[in-house]
């Protein structure tokens, strides 16, 4: 399409060939002028049609057709805004002839309305402005009829195919369809029942098959015809609906059975078979309340059970002595019943045991250490406490008596030999003096032990003794050396 200042220079031309004169400066303003409208026209292209087909907005045109209104004076502004109705106008009716379907619909009225935008391009190029202003909003409203009515037409029509189908007038139907097809051969629900007609036929024989096997009360049958008919004609719905409530009814008579099995296994304690038909209740289905019941059933049953086996398998090693089994078996037997007195009395005698046997068995293992006085202290407290314990087991007991007799062996007296100058002040830090002594033994505990030796005029010598059971006397040689 030519640009809108050519159309009005080329009326200007054929009329008066004064305006082929015009001054520079006004061409070059209609040039501008030019530029701003093609612009416009790129800005507001929008799609055609979707499913609903649309030929775009006249959402702008009150507020162009207020700045454009008769009367009013044609000023720079309104007549940009008057251009822009053009290109508007133009660009919907441009639509409507590009698109297959409504371009030949009803041709004459489209072809009216390309003469209306024509006569309005005419009239601005004539100046007559006001006219333009009043003949585009009718030619855009009657552009918009027109697609509203391309709608409705092949829309009514399959209205009027889909109320023959469901009465099952076949005949009226194929006729309404043809003619939402020979309208729009697009229309996807018109294109599914036009397959629908071709086996509606043989559909219609199938449903008076489905009302003989009702007659029968033979589901099996039903459902067998009702098949092949979603098989014909996956869209007919009376079909799927009838099918589901065949299909629910043989599904609560599977399932009643299968649980009336479950029920019995559990009554007869095969706890497996009622599992096993419980598992294939729930596969039928999960949403049946009976099927919470009878789990809870089976679980208290088998909890019993699996307790009263632990019980018996905790008594077996108890007797053993060997409680790290207990603890084990207690724990995974309160897993299933946490709440069994039974089981937490066995699961804490098993605890403290191991752990009274766990603490006796450090002190056993590292029996040096029992020569300090507070070692020997922590000793026979962890002794007091696991005594009460060494009835339930005789492992524990063998500890007790074994670290006792460590104590006993680390507390006996052992001889210690000092030998010294007969100047130095010899004695034991925290136990006594040995005075001035030239060789001298002494009796002490095992244990740690600092001498300090004194001598006026002599530096003070302190020196740390290990003493240990053994045979022979421990030598400690001390005496002052250092003068000061």
């Amino acid at each position: 399409m030519t640009s809108l200042d050519e159309q009005i220079s080329n009326d200007k031309l054929a009329k008066k060939s004064r305006y082929i004169k015009l001054s520079f400066y006004i061409v070059t303003a209609l040039l501008l002028v030019a530029l701003v409208w093609l612009v416009v026209k790129n800005l507001t292209a929008s799609p055609l049609r979707t499913d609903g087909i649309s030929v775009g907005s006249t959402a702008t045109v009150p507020a162009l057709q207020r700045s454009v209104s008769v009367g009013a004076e044609f000023d720079a502004e309104s007549r940009t805004a008057l251009q822009l109705m053009l290109s508007q106008t133009n660009a919907q009716v441009d639509l409507l002839a590009a698109d297959p379907l409504l371009s030949r619909w009803q041709t004459a009225t489209l072809r009216q309305l390309q003469e209306g935008v024509q006569q309005a391009y005419q009239l601005y190029g004539q100046q007559r402005y006001a006219e333009a202003a009043t003949l585009l909003p009718d030619l855009q409203q009657q552009a918009q009829a027109y697609q509203t009515a391309y709608t409705d037409a092949y829309r009514q029509a399959h209205a009027a195919a889909m109320a023959a189908f469901t009465q099952a007038d076949l005949q009226q139907a194929t006729l309404h369809n043809s003619k939402t097809l020979s309208i729009n051969p697009e229309f996807t629900p018109a294109l599914q029942l036009q397959q629908r007609l071709v086996v509606a036929a043989e559909v219609l024989a199938l449903w008076e098959q489905v009302r003989v096997a009702e007659l029968e009360n033979n589901p099996s049958k039903q459902k067998a015809l009702l098949e092949k008919i979603q098989q014909l004609d996956g869209a007919d719905q009376a079909a799927t609906s009838r099918l589901a409530f065949i299909n629910k009814g043989q599904q609560q008579q599977a399932f009643a059975q299968v649980l009336a099995e479950a029920v019995a296994a559990l009554e007869r304690n095969d706890f497996s078979q009622a599992r096993q038909a419980l598992a294939r209740a729930r596969a039928i289905d999960s949403s049946r309340p009976e099927l919470s019941s009878v789990q809870q059933q089976l679980d208290r049953v088998e909890q019993t059970n699996a307790v009263t086996e632990a019980l018996q398998q905790i008594m077996v090693f108890s007797a053993a002595d060997e409680w790290p089994t207990v603890q084990l078996l207690a724990n995974k037997a309160l897993n299933t019943a946490p709440d069994n007195p039974d089981l937490q009395q066995s699961l804490q005698q098993a605890e403290r045991i191991m752990a009274a046997s766990q603490q006796l068995n450090s002190y056993v293992q590292q029996p040096e250490r029992l020569t300090d006085a507070n070692i020997q202290k922590a000793a026979n407290a962890a002794i007091a406490r696991a005594e009460p314990l060494g009835t339930l087991s005789s492992k524990l007991t063998a500890q007790i008596l074994q670290l006792k007799q460590l104590l006993l062996v680390k507390q006996q007296p052992v001889a210690v030999r000092i030998q010294s100058d007969e100047r130095t002040y010899i004695r034991v830090l925290g136990v006594g003096n040995v005075g001035e002594i030239k060789d001298k033994t002494i009796q002490l505990a095992p244990g740690s032990y600092q001498f300090e030796g004194a001598c006026e005029g002599y530096r003070t010598e302190i020196i740390t003794v290990a003493v240990h059971p053994s045979p022979t006397p421990i030598e400690v040689a001390l005496k002052c050396k250092v003068r000061i």
